[in-house]
């Protein structure tokens, strides 16, 4: 069972990182949320600033860890050299594209960066542990908690429920035994 889930899982991080996905314009400096808690967010298409008045705007879900905001197809560096430097980082060549693939992996949450038009990006980010909080879902609660706090999501599988908005795609999924195991955002993957 525990080999069927990790291929499972496998697979579903080489569709992650094999979407392809629009770049944000401008460079986006992470913004610090005060009390440092992490969470996933819905935003509201509004712009952030960079520190240099230009604006990139994000919309969909977005992940707060350790108070730095986490938006997809923002530049992965100026992130993590807020969030510091207690992860392991791994750079592979991709096997969905042509390029590398850049990991950065802390105790509790993974960021998976790509490049994207000359510079690297934020693709996917998975919660993994219970420490990490999305609007008050960790991992080991239910999927019933999670509709409580998220309402019906766009799609329900016997392994994940997803929540789609603006392109960006918020899943919770689970072992088969409706219990949250790892919580990942991503981009929507176009229907063939």
């Amino acid at each position: 069972m525990r080999r069927l889930l990790t291929l499972a899982l496998a697979a579903g991080i080489i569709l992650t990182l094999s979407s392809c996905s629009a770049s944000s314009s401008g460079d986006n400096n992470p913004e610090r949320i005060a009390g440092g808690q992490t969470k996933v967010s819905q935003a509201g298409n509004r712009p952030v600033s960079d520190g240099n008045n230009n604006a990139a705007v994000e919309s969909g879900f977005f992940f707060t860890y350790n108070g730095v905001k986490l938006v997809l197809d923002t530049e992965v560096e100026p992130v993590i050299k807020e969030l510091g430097k207690e992860y392991i980082y791994t750079e592979n060549p991709s096997c969905a594209y042509v390029g590398i693939d850049y990991t950065y992996d802390y105790k509790s949450l993974i960021i998976f960066a790509q490049e994207n038009g000359g510079k690297i990006v934020i693709d996917t980010v998975e919660a993994r542990n219970d420490t990490v909080d999305c609007n008050g879902i960790k991992v080991g609660q239910s999927f019933d908690d999670v509709k409580k706090v998220f309402g019906e999501p766009t799609s329900v599988e016997d392994f994940g429920i997803t929540y789609v908005k603006n392109g960006i795609k918020l899943q919770f999924l689970s072992d088969g035994s409706g219990k949250v195991i790892t919580i990942s955002l991503t981009h929507e993957t176009p229907e063939a």
